[in-house]
This record gives C-alpha cells, structure tokens and sequence, in this order.
C-alpha cells in the first residue's frame, strides 16, 4: 500500500509538472529583460566608434593630403636655372683686357612646358585626390556595412543561446521527471536515456553558440577600434522589417551614391588627362635665357661696352615612333581598363542588388511563417502530444520530438530575422548608402 501511495503522488508530480511544462514552451523564446543598469546598446555606437577611430580610414584621410599637396606642386614650373661664368679667356695671358669678347658673364634660364602641359599636370593628381576620396569614402560604407553584419550576427547568436539555456533548463527537469517516474514503475528506462542525451546535445549546441558569440565580439570590438577583449554589453533586440524599394530603385541609388563607382569615373577622366599628358610629350618645351657679360678696360685704358644676351630653345621630339605613340598607347590602355573595371563593377552591383533583394524578402517570407505558423501548430503539438502521452497513445520520444521541433523552429526564426538584417547590410555596401 505504501508503494501504491508513493507510485500515485509521483505520478501526480509529474503530470502536475508536465502541465506546467507547456506555458514554458511557449515562452522559451521570447528575449528576455535585460538587466538594469544595462540598456542596449544600438549599432550605430560602434558603426560611429568604427568610423572615427579606424587606422586604415586615418592612412586613407592621409593620402588624400598628400595628394592636395602634389597637385600644387605638378603645376609649379622648374626650378630656374642660374649660372656665373667667364667668357674668351686667353690661355697665354689669362687677362681680362687682352680680348673684346673675354668678359664675366652671369645668366638666369627658365624652363616653360609646352602651353597647357601644366594645367594638365594638375589635373591629373587633382583626379588622382578625388579618387581617393571616393575610396575613403567606399572604405567608410565597406566599414559600416562590415559592422552592421557584425553586430546582427552577434545578436542573433545571442537571442539563440539564451532559447537554449531556458529549453535546457526545462529538459533537465524532464530528464528530472522521467527518472522519477521510472523509479516508480510509471516509465521506462528508454524515456530517461533519450531524455539525457537530448540534454546532452542541447549543451553542445550551447557550446558552440557560446564559442561563436566569443569570436563575434573580437571581430565586432576589431572592427570597431576597440580592445579586442573589451565586453559587448546587451545588443538591440532584431525585428523583422519590409524594404519598400524595388531592384530599380535600388540601381539608381547605385548609380547615384555608390563611392566605389564614383572613384571608377575619376579614374577613367584621369586616364582622359593620362592620354593627353602622352601627347605632350611629342610637344616642345623652351627654355628662355638671358646673360649679362661684364668686360674689363682696354690696354690704353678705354672703356668696353658691358654685353647682354638672349636665347630662346626649344625640344625636339623627333623619337615619336619609339617614345610617344608607345606612351599614348599605353595611356589609352589604361583608360580601356579604368572603363571595363567599372562594367565590372556594375555587373557585380547588379548582380547582389538582384540576389540580396530576392534574399531580404525570402528571409522576411519564411521568418513571418515560423512565426505566423510553424512555431503556434508546433506548440498545438506539444500541447496534443502531451495530452495523448498522459492517456498512453503517443510514446515519449515523440514528446520530446515535438518539444525539440519548437526549439528549432523558434531557432530558425531567430536565425531568418539575423539573416535578413545581414543581407540588408550587404545591400546597402552594394548601393553605398543606409537604407530605410
């Protein structure tokens, strides 16, 4: 009798405990509170924390200084050239009287590129500063969007690891439950092994997402400028979102905003000035010069006329066959390829502008179903299974299957939202600007 009496108020227990069980379920996966004193931290800290403090975004901001100097400096003329001299000293005497044309001679010559070689000059680094501009300015939306998929990741790592602490708090209270029951006769060994191993499989699944979290918060503190080992307190919760833009619209944006795609366009007018610069170089140059000849008194003591003197000169490209065409041809190829580089560009644009919109409304589609259908018939189940278990017409792995099955779903979703965000993130890098 008192097995009997033991045997029923287990068996009361456990039931009791199951029916508990189901509102758990339901629940597992709804974030939790964070804690106080701890609000979440949005994106945009380390996008803004990423932006000012990254090194190599520092070493671009420098180039593009130096790139403002040297187009000052292309424009500027040669250094002239200034000489002092003596001029028809006899080598019998060495006498500054003895000759009309012996006399000490100062001179000052400048070189003058041909007209417009300069301004052409200029202009040439002056594209080569816009480029780099635009590519601060690419690195920047590279960065941004480096840090958005970061951040969403890391969040989403999160929100999962925290579902499978809660579900495998509970399935240790089943293991807890079943072993009990088993000790009273009410269960079988079967239910208590299946139920461990179960328990077991969800620790190294929290195993993994606890190992992946870590290495997301090096690469988010690396990407960020910050210590690597620095903690990430809580992140903003993910929501599901509609991106109300068309593949066209998207492509104007591109073609519009796109700092990538704006270096390209400097670097094919710079290939513009390349090809001319080229043709310069069959152009003369001259060189402008004047002296002054100081002479000495004649012998009987009358005075020599100083003597002043001018020369203009000039270049001769007459190596045209070996030095300029093969320079305006080289130039031109380089112009071709500054060209094909941005089809390429485009192309490529195109290409994850058409598969990261496609992606974004799939993941928002199939998100809206777990949360809309799967996950609700998958808790009905457990609800219904739990039902027919207690009556003996479903066995307990299936218990535990439909357990599990709103686990994963409740996985998959928080998954799908990541994915969605990240994808939004790799969309915006394609497009080069934040979108709605």
């Amino acid at each position: 009798m008192r097995m009997n009496a033991d045997t029923r108020r287990a068996s009361r227990s456990g039931w009791k405990w199951f029916f508990c069980f189901l509102p758990a379920v339901a629940v597992i996966c709804v974030p939790g509170a964070l804690p106080a004193g701890e609000p979440a931290r949005p994106v945009n800290h380390y996008v803004d924390a990423a932006l000012a403090n990254n090194p190599s975004l520092a070493s671009m901001k420098q180039r593009i200084a130096m790139k403002e100097n040297e187009t000052v400096r292309a424009g500027a003329l040669d250094d002239p050239k200034v000489w002092v001299g003596v001029v028809s000293v006899p080598t019998t005497t060495w006498s500054f009287s003895q000759e009309d044309m012996t006399g000490k001679e100062i001179g000052l010559s400048q070189m003058l590129p041909y007209p417009g070689r300069r301004e052409n000059s200029s202009g040439i680094v002056a594209k080569e500063k816009e480029q780099a501009e635009f590519e601060l300015a690419e690195m920047r939306n590279m960065l941004r969007a480096d840090v958005k998929m970061a951040y969403a990741e890391l969040a989403t790592v999160r929100a999962q690891a925290e579902v499978v602490r809660r579900v495998r708090a509970i399935l240790e209270q089943i293991v807890e439950v079943s072993r009990e029951m088993f000790a009273v006769g009410k269960g079988s060994q079967t239910d208590v092994l299946r139920g461990q191993v179960e328990f077991q499989k969800m620790r190294e699944m929290l195993l993994m997402l606890e190992n992946r979290e870590r290495v997301l918060s090096v690469r988010m503190n690396t990407l960020s400028a910050l210590p690597p080992g620095e903690p990430i307190p809580p992140l903003d919760h993910l929501a599901e979102f509609r991106l109300d833009l068309s593949a066209d619209d998207l492509r104007r944006i591109y073609l519009e905003e796109r700092p990538a795609r704006k270096a390209a366009e400097a670097r094919i007018r710079k290939g513009d000035l390349l090809v001319r610069q080229a043709e310069y170089e069959g152009k003369p140059d001259f060189e402008v010069a004047a002296s002054y000849m100081q002479r000495n008194k004649m012998p009987d003591g009358a005075n020599r006329p100083d003597m002043v003197s001018a020369m203009v000169s000039m270049t001769l490209p007459v190596w045209r066959k070996g030095k300029v065409d093969p320079g305006i041809r080289a130039m031109s190829a380089e112009k071709e390829m500054a060209v094909r580089d941005e089809e390429a560009l485009d192309n490529e644009s195109a290409n994850v502008i058409g598969s990261s919109l496609s992606s974004v409304e799939n993941f928002r589609s199939v998100a809206a179903l777990y949360r809309t259908t799967l996950i609700p018939q998958a808790e009905q189940a457990v609800q219904s299974n739990l039902e027919a278990y207690r009556v003996g017409k479903v066995d307990f792995p299936m218990l535990m299957d439909s357990v599990m099955s709103v686990l994963n779903f409740r996985k998959e979703y928080l998954g799908m939202v990541g994915e969605s965000h990240m994808t939004k993130a790799r969309l915006e890098a394609a497009v080069g600007r934040e979108l709605p």
